[in-house]
Protein backbone atom coordinates (compact mmCIF):
# COMPACT_ATOMS: atom_id res chain seq x y z
CA UNK A 1 0.00 0.00 0.00
CA UNK A 2 1.01 3.41 -1.21
CA UNK A 3 2.30 6.18 1.05
CA UNK A 4 -0.79 8.11 -0.38
CA UNK A 5 -3.01 5.77 0.18
CA UNK A 6 -2.42 5.10 3.73
CA UNK A 7 -2.66 9.09 4.42
CA UNK A 8 -6.04 8.94 2.73
CA UNK A 9 -7.28 6.34 5.00
CA UNK A 10 -6.18 8.08 8.19
CA UNK A 11 -7.74 11.09 6.81
CA UNK A 12 -11.28 9.28 6.21
CA UNK A 13 -11.23 7.92 9.79
CA UNK A 14 -10.23 11.32 11.21
CA UNK A 15 -13.73 13.02 9.38
CA UNK A 16 -15.92 10.27 10.53
CA UNK A 17 -15.11 10.73 14.23
CA UNK A 18 -15.46 14.26 14.26
CA UNK A 19 -19.00 13.79 12.44
CA UNK A 20 -20.03 10.99 15.09
CA UNK A 21 -22.70 12.60 17.71
CA UNK A 22 -21.63 12.36 21.33
CA UNK A 23 -24.24 10.15 22.74
CA UNK A 24 -23.24 7.43 20.62
CA UNK A 25 -19.80 7.87 22.43
CA UNK A 26 -20.61 7.20 25.50
CA UNK A 27 -22.68 4.27 25.02
CA UNK A 28 -19.45 2.82 23.31
CA UNK A 29 -17.28 3.67 26.28
CA UNK A 30 -20.59 2.12 28.80
CA UNK A 31 -21.12 -0.80 27.00
CA UNK A 32 -20.44 -3.99 29.74
CA UNK A 33 -19.81 -7.63 28.88
CA UNK A 34 -22.20 -10.37 30.07
CA UNK A 35 -21.20 -12.86 32.22
CA UNK A 36 -21.37 -16.36 30.78
CA UNK A 37 -24.15 -18.95 32.50
CA UNK A 38 -22.81 -21.80 34.33
CA UNK A 39 -22.84 -25.01 31.94
CA UNK A 40 -25.06 -27.82 33.34
CA UNK A 41 -21.74 -29.65 33.36
CA UNK A 42 -19.87 -27.72 36.25
CA UNK A 43 -19.85 -29.68 39.40
CA UNK A 44 -21.73 -28.98 42.90
CA UNK A 45 -20.66 -28.94 46.49
CA UNK A 46 -22.52 -31.62 48.25
CA UNK A 47 -24.57 -30.95 51.57
CA UNK A 48 -22.82 -31.84 54.72
CA UNK A 49 -24.32 -32.92 57.77
CA UNK A 50 -23.73 -31.99 61.13
CA UNK A 51 -24.65 -34.01 63.51
CA UNK A 52 -27.16 -32.82 66.40
CA UNK A 53 -25.53 -32.68 69.68
CA UNK A 54 -27.62 -34.88 72.98
CA UNK A 55 -28.93 -32.88 75.31
CA UNK A 56 -27.49 -33.65 78.58
CA UNK A 57 -29.39 -35.10 81.78
CA UNK A 58 -31.47 -33.19 83.92
CA UNK A 59 -30.56 -33.41 87.42
CA UNK A 60 -33.63 -31.71 89.71
CA UNK A 61 -34.38 -31.78 93.59
CA UNK A 62 -37.69 -33.88 93.46
CA UNK A 63 -37.98 -33.31 97.57
CA UNK A 64 -36.08 -33.02 100.49
CA UNK A 65 -37.27 -33.27 104.73
CA UNK A 66 -35.60 -33.03 107.85
CA UNK A 67 -35.45 -35.20 110.78
CA UNK A 68 -37.33 -33.38 113.32
CA UNK A 69 -40.52 -31.74 112.69
CA UNK A 70 -39.11 -28.41 113.98
CA UNK A 71 -35.42 -27.25 113.74
CA UNK A 72 -34.65 -25.47 116.58
CA UNK A 73 -31.38 -23.24 117.03
CA UNK A 74 -28.89 -25.32 119.17
CA UNK A 75 -30.28 -28.72 117.62
CA UNK A 76 -28.70 -30.76 115.08
CA UNK A 77 -30.66 -32.64 112.29
CA UNK A 78 -30.03 -34.88 109.43
CA UNK A 79 -31.29 -33.00 106.74
CA UNK A 80 -32.22 -35.83 103.15
CA UNK A 81 -32.12 -34.89 99.50
CA UNK A 82 -33.74 -36.86 96.84
CA UNK A 83 -32.12 -35.85 93.45
CA UNK A 84 -34.09 -37.03 90.22
CA UNK A 85 -33.12 -37.67 87.00
CA UNK A 86 -35.73 -36.19 85.06
CA UNK A 87 -33.98 -37.60 81.51
CA UNK A 88 -33.44 -41.36 79.45
CA UNK A 89 -29.97 -40.30 79.88
CA UNK A 90 -27.90 -41.55 82.85
CA UNK A 91 -25.48 -38.88 84.81
CA UNK A 92 -22.09 -40.42 85.78
CA UNK A 93 -20.07 -39.23 88.54
CA UNK A 94 -22.51 -37.32 90.32
CA UNK A 95 -21.65 -34.92 93.51
CA UNK A 96 -24.04 -33.32 95.53
CA UNK A 97 -23.00 -30.33 97.60
CA UNK A 98 -24.33 -28.08 100.21
CA UNK A 99 -23.04 -24.21 99.86
CA UNK A 100 -23.08 -21.19 101.73
CA UNK A 101 -25.64 -18.60 100.57
CA UNK A 102 -25.83 -14.53 101.06
CA UNK A 103 -29.59 -15.02 102.55
CA UNK A 104 -28.66 -17.32 105.66
CA UNK A 105 -27.08 -20.34 103.79
CA UNK A 106 -24.26 -22.91 105.40
CA UNK A 107 -21.72 -22.16 107.92
CA UNK A 108 -23.25 -18.56 106.79
CA UNK A 109 -22.41 -15.18 108.80
CA UNK A 110 -19.56 -17.45 111.49
CA UNK A 111 -18.73 -14.04 112.68
CA UNK A 112 -22.38 -13.39 114.05
CA UNK A 113 -22.08 -16.51 115.54
CA UNK A 114 -24.82 -18.24 114.27
CA UNK A 115 -25.96 -20.19 111.05
CA UNK A 116 -26.10 -23.55 109.73
CA UNK A 117 -23.06 -26.18 109.27
CA UNK A 118 -22.54 -29.39 108.18
CA UNK A 119 -21.03 -31.67 110.50
CA UNK A 120 -19.76 -34.97 110.97
CA UNK A 121 -18.59 -34.83 107.00
CA UNK A 122 -17.32 -32.30 104.46
CA UNK A 123 -20.44 -30.33 102.37
CA UNK A 124 -20.18 -33.10 99.43
CA UNK A 125 -21.22 -36.47 98.42
CA UNK A 126 -20.53 -38.41 96.29
CA UNK A 127 -23.26 -40.68 94.72
CA UNK A 128 -21.86 -41.89 91.40
CA UNK A 129 -24.37 -42.71 88.89
CA UNK A 130 -27.77 -41.82 88.28
CA UNK A 131 -29.33 -43.81 85.28
CA UNK A 132 -32.40 -42.31 83.16
CA UNK A 133 -35.68 -41.95 84.88
CA UNK A 134 -34.39 -42.96 87.93
CA UNK A 135 -33.63 -41.37 91.76
CA UNK A 136 -30.98 -41.22 94.80
CA UNK A 137 -30.88 -40.19 98.07
CA UNK A 138 -28.23 -38.55 99.83
CA UNK A 139 -28.40 -37.06 103.45
CA UNK A 140 -25.91 -34.75 105.32
CA UNK A 141 -25.77 -33.99 109.35
CA UNK A 142 -26.91 -30.19 110.31
CA UNK A 143 -26.07 -28.30 113.35
CA UNK A 144 -28.12 -24.86 113.94
CA UNK A 145 -25.34 -22.36 115.43
CA UNK A 146 -26.52 -21.12 118.69
CA UNK A 147 -26.80 -17.74 117.70
CA UNK A 148 -28.68 -18.33 114.65
CA UNK A 149 -31.90 -16.32 114.38
CA UNK A 150 -35.06 -17.50 113.90
CA UNK A 151 -36.44 -17.21 110.18
CA UNK A 152 -36.20 -18.93 106.66
CA UNK A 153 -32.42 -20.16 105.36
CA UNK A 154 -32.25 -20.31 101.64
CA UNK A 155 -29.07 -23.28 101.09
CA UNK A 156 -28.04 -23.67 97.80
CA UNK A 157 -27.17 -26.81 96.64
CA UNK A 158 -24.97 -28.05 93.76
CA UNK A 159 -25.26 -31.29 91.86
CA UNK A 160 -22.53 -31.77 89.67
CA UNK A 161 -21.95 -34.85 87.16
CA UNK A 162 -20.43 -35.74 84.00
CA UNK A 163 -22.04 -36.82 80.38
CA UNK A 164 -20.16 -37.47 76.99
CA UNK A 165 -16.60 -37.25 78.88
CA UNK A 166 -17.44 -33.32 79.93
CA UNK A 167 -18.41 -32.20 83.82
CA UNK A 168 -21.95 -30.46 84.21
CA UNK A 169 -23.27 -28.84 86.77
CA UNK A 170 -26.60 -27.68 88.20
CA UNK A 171 -27.43 -25.20 91.02
CA UNK A 172 -30.52 -25.51 93.42
CA UNK A 173 -31.98 -23.65 96.52
CA UNK A 174 -33.96 -25.13 99.18
CA UNK A 175 -35.70 -23.54 102.13
CA UNK A 176 -35.31 -24.43 105.96
CA UNK A 177 -37.43 -22.84 108.50
CA UNK A 178 -35.27 -22.17 111.79
CA UNK A 179 -37.21 -21.69 115.13
CA UNK A 180 -36.37 -20.58 118.58
CA UNK A 181 -38.44 -21.87 122.14
CA UNK A 182 -38.14 -19.29 124.71
CA UNK A 183 -37.09 -20.69 128.18
CA UNK A 184 -37.96 -20.44 131.64
CA UNK A 185 -36.79 -20.86 135.06
CA UNK A 186 -39.26 -21.06 138.21
CA UNK A 187 -37.45 -18.32 140.64
CA UNK A 188 -40.06 -18.74 143.56
CA UNK A 189 -42.87 -20.73 144.25
CA UNK A 190 -45.12 -20.19 147.64
CA UNK A 191 -48.23 -22.23 148.32
CA UNK A 192 -49.59 -24.47 151.13
CA UNK A 193 -49.05 -27.97 150.36
CA UNK A 194 -52.78 -28.95 151.96
CA UNK A 195 -56.16 -26.71 152.54
CA UNK A 196 -59.92 -27.11 153.31
CA UNK A 197 -62.93 -26.31 151.40
CA UNK A 198 -63.72 -22.50 151.65
CA UNK A 199 -60.55 -21.83 152.58
CA UNK A 200 -58.82 -18.95 150.96
CA UNK A 201 -54.45 -19.28 150.54
CA UNK A 202 -51.93 -17.05 148.87
CA UNK A 203 -49.87 -18.22 146.06
CA UNK A 204 -46.57 -16.14 145.22
CA UNK A 205 -44.84 -16.88 141.76
CA UNK A 206 -41.58 -16.10 140.42
CA UNK A 207 -40.54 -16.63 136.86
CA UNK A 208 -37.46 -15.46 135.15
CA UNK A 209 -36.62 -15.34 131.16
CA UNK A 210 -33.22 -17.35 130.39
CA UNK A 211 -34.27 -17.51 126.98
CA UNK A 212 -30.95 -15.04 125.79
CA UNK A 213 -33.68 -13.10 124.09
CA UNK A 214 -36.81 -11.00 124.71
CA UNK A 215 -40.38 -11.83 124.29
CA UNK A 216 -42.92 -10.36 123.39
CA UNK A 217 -46.91 -9.69 123.82
CA UNK A 218 -46.47 -11.92 126.96
CA UNK A 219 -48.98 -12.53 130.06
CA UNK A 220 -48.42 -14.52 133.01
CA UNK A 221 -51.39 -16.34 134.71
CA UNK A 222 -52.57 -18.37 137.82
CA UNK A 223 -55.02 -21.03 136.86
CA UNK A 224 -56.66 -23.67 139.33
CA UNK A 225 -59.33 -26.16 138.58
CA UNK A 226 -62.35 -26.40 140.93
CA UNK A 227 -61.13 -23.34 142.30
CA UNK A 228 -61.81 -19.44 142.54
CA UNK A 229 -58.84 -17.67 141.53
CA UNK A 230 -58.26 -13.37 142.68
CA UNK A 231 -56.01 -11.32 140.56
CA UNK A 232 -55.25 -13.96 138.60
CA UNK A 233 -53.80 -12.03 135.24
CA UNK A 234 -50.32 -9.81 134.73
CA UNK A 235 -49.74 -8.87 131.20
CA UNK A 236 -46.25 -7.48 130.48
CA UNK A 237 -46.23 -7.03 127.15
CA UNK A 238 -42.31 -7.54 126.52
CA UNK A 239 -40.01 -10.06 129.02
CA UNK A 240 -36.38 -8.83 129.04
CA UNK A 241 -33.81 -11.35 128.45
CA UNK A 242 -32.34 -12.29 131.92
CA UNK A 243 -35.23 -10.87 133.89
CA UNK A 244 -37.94 -12.11 136.24
CA UNK A 245 -41.63 -11.10 136.84
CA UNK A 246 -43.79 -12.15 139.98
CA UNK A 247 -47.65 -12.64 140.29
CA UNK A 248 -49.46 -12.86 143.88
CA UNK A 249 -52.83 -14.59 143.86
CA UNK A 250 -55.42 -15.52 146.54
CA UNK A 251 -57.15 -19.49 145.65
CA UNK A 252 -60.49 -20.35 147.26
CA UNK A 253 -60.62 -24.37 146.72
CA UNK A 254 -64.36 -24.90 146.17
CA UNK A 255 -64.11 -28.97 146.05
CA UNK A 256 -61.98 -31.71 148.44
CA UNK A 257 -59.07 -33.41 146.70
CA UNK A 258 -56.09 -32.54 144.60
CA UNK A 259 -55.82 -29.13 143.28
CA UNK A 260 -53.86 -27.86 140.27
CA UNK A 261 -52.60 -24.57 140.53
CA UNK A 262 -50.69 -24.06 137.11
CA UNK A 263 -48.24 -20.96 136.68
CA UNK A 264 -49.21 -20.01 132.89
CA UNK A 265 -46.30 -17.55 130.71
CA UNK A 266 -48.15 -16.98 127.29
CA UNK A 267 -46.05 -14.80 124.57
CA UNK A 268 -45.68 -15.03 120.63
CA UNK A 269 -42.78 -16.48 118.94
CA UNK A 270 -40.54 -14.71 116.02
CA UNK A 271 -43.63 -16.10 114.06
CA UNK A 272 -46.15 -14.51 115.64
CA UNK A 273 -47.70 -17.80 116.62
CA UNK A 274 -49.44 -17.90 119.90
CA UNK A 275 -46.93 -20.12 122.59
CA UNK A 276 -46.72 -20.68 126.27
CA UNK A 277 -44.92 -22.17 129.43
CA UNK A 278 -46.55 -24.29 132.05
CA UNK A 279 -45.61 -25.05 135.73
CA UNK A 280 -48.12 -27.27 137.49
CA UNK A 281 -48.47 -27.47 140.82
CA UNK A 282 -50.64 -29.60 143.39
CA UNK A 283 -52.73 -28.70 146.78
CA UNK A 284 -54.52 -31.36 148.61
CA UNK A 285 -57.79 -29.99 149.34
CA UNK A 286 -59.58 -31.74 152.11
CA UNK A 287 -63.34 -31.06 152.76
CA UNK A 288 -64.66 -28.63 155.93
CA UNK A 289 -65.34 -30.13 158.82
CA UNK A 290 -69.31 -30.15 160.08
CA UNK A 291 -71.17 -28.87 163.04
CA UNK A 292 -73.42 -31.63 164.18
CA UNK A 293 -74.03 -30.04 167.80
CA UNK A 294 -72.83 -33.43 169.93
CA UNK A 295 -69.40 -33.13 171.72
CA UNK A 296 -66.54 -34.14 170.59
CA UNK A 297 -65.82 -37.56 171.15
CA UNK A 298 -61.78 -36.50 171.55
CA UNK A 299 -62.84 -33.93 174.74
CA UNK A 300 -61.93 -34.96 178.23
CA UNK A 301 -65.06 -35.92 179.66
CA UNK A 302 -65.41 -34.26 183.30
CA UNK A 303 -64.49 -35.92 186.64
CA UNK A 304 -67.65 -38.21 188.22
CA UNK A 305 -68.40 -36.02 191.67
CA UNK A 306 -68.94 -38.12 194.95
CA UNK A 307 -72.38 -39.05 196.60
CA UNK A 308 -73.98 -36.24 198.60
CA UNK A 309 -72.03 -37.62 202.08
CA UNK A 310 -68.59 -37.51 201.20
CA UNK A 311 -69.16 -33.75 199.74
CA UNK A 312 -71.02 -33.35 203.22
CA UNK A 313 -67.69 -34.47 205.25
CA UNK A 314 -65.08 -32.99 202.97
CA UNK A 315 -66.63 -30.10 203.53
CA UNK A 316 -66.89 -30.09 207.19
CA UNK A 317 -63.33 -30.86 208.06
CA UNK A 318 -62.09 -28.60 205.34
CA UNK A 319 -61.04 -31.18 203.06
CA UNK A 320 -62.99 -29.66 199.61
CA UNK A 321 -63.18 -26.74 197.90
Amino acid sequence: MSTHRTKAIALGLVCVLAWMPASALAATATATIAPVADSATDPVMPDIAVPTPKPAPVLVIASYKTSTKRVLVGARFKLTLDIDNATARRAENVVVSLQSGAAGGVAEAATAGGGLSVVGSGNAKFLGTIKGSQSESVSFDVMVGPGTAAGTYTVPVTIAFEYNGERQEITQTIGIVVERDAKFSMVLSELPDESVVGETFDVSFEVANTSGFALSAVTISVEATDAVVADGNLFLGAFDAAGSEAIDVQITPEKAGDLEVVLVVSYRDDFGRDRSFRAPYTVKVTAAPQDTGEPDAGAEKPAREGNWFQRFFMSLFGLGS
